[in-house]
């Protein structure tokens, strides 16, 4: 029986397909990270949001400011008693990048419409001040001290930040989700806000590189901690701007950390944008594999399905095994990673993991003939097999339904 060329045509074709799939799945360099809608939000470059401008001239108010303010003796006294001092240094201003925009004080103070202030229509301190200044001639070094209705300093920075929600809009929406939000929101203050981040004279947009001392104003012991790792000591040493801050990792005004549902999951993700590309490990003689590596395993493969799921897995993810801001180089002896702390770290799950479970781990090497030759023969055996098995199987079918078919033609043209 000859068998028509266009069918061995398509046998062939179709079996050289079946080897060639199962060959790039089983040599593939990468394992792509499935990305999701609702993944852990991560930074990027902000351009400032466009602001009014309002000229910073004695018509605006910036000069009847000064009139008081460039005094160090003006005094501001909140209702539980503390002071602070409502002096202004307007070197501080000039190099903000509101006055490079022409923006005076009212674009922020805006209540403070009347002059000195909307309380009092006259224009002399002693005015409302004679018994501080003792009459109508203020001495040189007295002090002049303003009640001010708020409780407290905090409240006050509190009132003045709203101002920046008038011309950022996009960023103030942002914080909404934030995890300093949902911190101010259960009644803590102290939550950072924009002027915490960014002054609130000295207005600057803050750098990658400048990003983890302005975190450290509240995460001292992180930004320790930060400051001793692999990625903290390049940062300080000659400012890579290559490394991870903490904006890389959990976002600048989307605040996002632990306590976010699918932060530790999409954690894979963050670790993979540097770790997966290999130009930038290249620079650092980094291979790609350790992330690869990881994604092919069981760990790896577990959690990038439960991030597509919405399951809530216990399985190990870059930073249980490698640390959080403390990672160190695997050949660092402190590092959670260095062959003599493995057992330690690997009984943060498996708790009777003895000295000999470690070795069982193939340190994110991918498995060959020198480090894992029964392992390699293994998959090896795999890749060929399966395409062959399953290609033969097809073929098989294939020409035993073009047998039938050829026998049903001739016995119905033999009837």
């Amino acid at each position: 029986m000859k068998i028509p060329r266009a069918i061995v045509s398509i046998l062939v074709g179709g079996l050289s397909l079946i080897v060639f799939a199962g060959l790039s799945v089983a040599f593939a360099d990468a394992h792509p990270v499935l990305a999701r809608d609702n993944a852990t939000a991560t930074p990027v470059v902000e351009t400032p949001t466009p602001v009014v401008e309002t000229q910073m001239t004695s018509g605006s108010g910036h000069a009847d400011c000064l009139a008081c303010h460039s005094n160090p003796n003006m005094i501001g006294k909140f209702t539980d008693g503390e002071t602070v001092s409502l002096y202004y240094d307007e070197s501080k201003h000039g190099g903000s990048i509101h006055a490079e925009r022409g923006l005076g004080c009212r674009a922020c103070h805006a209540d403070e419409g009347n002059y000195p202030h909307p309380m009092s229509s006259q224009n002399s301190c002693t005015t409302c001040h004679s018994d501080l200044t003792g009459g109508t001639t203020p001495s040189k070094d007295a002090q002049f001290v303003f009640d001010i209705p708020l409780e407290n300093p905090r409240a006050l920075s509190l009132q003045l930040n709203q101002s920046c929600t008038h011309c950022h809009q996009s960023q103030a929406q942002e914080t909404m989700g934030s995890d300093h939000e949902r911190i101010m929101q259960n009644g803590n203050p102290y939550a950072p806000v924009c002027i915490d981040c960014h002054d609130s004279h000295d207005v600057t947009a803050v750098s990658k590189i400048d990003v983890p001392k302005v975190c450290s104003k509240c995460h001292l012991a992180v930004y320790t901690a930060y400051k001793s790792s692999v990625h903290g000591a390049a940062l300080e040493a000659n400012s890579n701007p290559d490394v991870p801050t903490c904006g890389n990792c959990h976002g600048t005004h989307v605040v996002t950390g632990p306590n976010n549902a699918n932060f530790r999951a999409d954690s894979i993700e963050l670790c993979g944008k540097c770790h997966a590309d290999k130009a930038l490990m290249a620079k650092y003689g980094i291979s790609t594999d350790v992330f690869n590596t990881y994604l092919n395993d069981f760990h790896g493969r577990t959690v990038n399905f439960s991030r597509e799921s919405e399951m809530k897995v216990a399985e190990a993810t870059c930073y249980d095994c490698h640390g959080v801001h403390n990672i160190l180089p695997p050949q660092d002896k402190d590092s959670t990673v260095y062959p003599a702390n493995l057992q330690r770290t690997c009984q943060q799950c498996h708790k009777d993991a003895d000295i000999t479970f470690p070795q069982a781990w193939l340190s994110h090497k991918v498995p060959n003939w020198r480090n894992a030759p029964v392992l390699y023969a293994v998959n090896l055996a795999y890749v060929i097999l399966i395409p062959v098995i399953l290609g033969g199987m097809i073929l098989y079918i294939a020409l035993d339904a073009y047998h039938r078919i050829v026998s049903r033609k001739k016995n119905h043209e033999h009837k």
